[in-house]
């Protein structure tokens, strides 16, 4: 009986735009938090989550502009600059300008940001593979099909 009450209110939540959407917020907030408050916490560098990302953004994006990756990362272009002036300090980004217009900056990741990236997020997977061996087979099996289907929901949402 449970079963089918679970599945009701699910049928009823898929129904419900605005309590769906409340809902879909409320797992950002909740995987955010747990990010931050679980598995940052695993670094060894002291790597903010903000930092990471943005790294991990130049490993996408490539040689990229301040604006660029301030919309990419959702960061506000003063707090983006700042973040990326102390990766530069660090050595783990490069700055360079643009030879078209000086009024660009572009800026890479370096082998020593890449290399940092690369083992913060081993670190982070292993940390987390060792969380999802707290779940059964079945839980796993369950927990990667939600998984993946908000991934194609998100990309859908994101497409206009």
């Amino acid at each position: 009986m449970k079963k089918l009450a679970k599945d009701k209110a699910l049928r009823d939540l898929a129904r419900d735009d605005r309590l769906l959407a409340e809902r879909f917020m409320e797992l950002f907030r909740s995987m955010k938090r747990y990010i931050r408050e679980e598995v940052a916490p695993v670094s060894e560098t002291g790597m903010s989550e903000e930092r990471i990302r943005c790294l991990a953004a130049l490993r996408y994006l490539g040689k990229s502009r301040l604006k660029s990756l301030a919309a990419y990362d959702g960061l506000s272009a003063p707090a983006q600059c700042l973040m990326l002036n102390q990766l530069v300090q660090e050595g783990l980004v490069a700055r360079s300008d643009d030879t078209v217009d000086r009024r660009n900056v572009f800026y890479a990741l370096t082998e020593a940001g890449l290399a940092l990236l690369n083992s913060e997020l081993a670190r982070r997977t292993g940390f987390l593979c060792g969380r999802l061996s707290r779940l059964t087979e079945a839980e796993k099996g369950s927990f990667a099909k939600a998984v993946e289907k908000v991934l194609v929901g998100v990309e859908k949402l994101a497409n206009r």
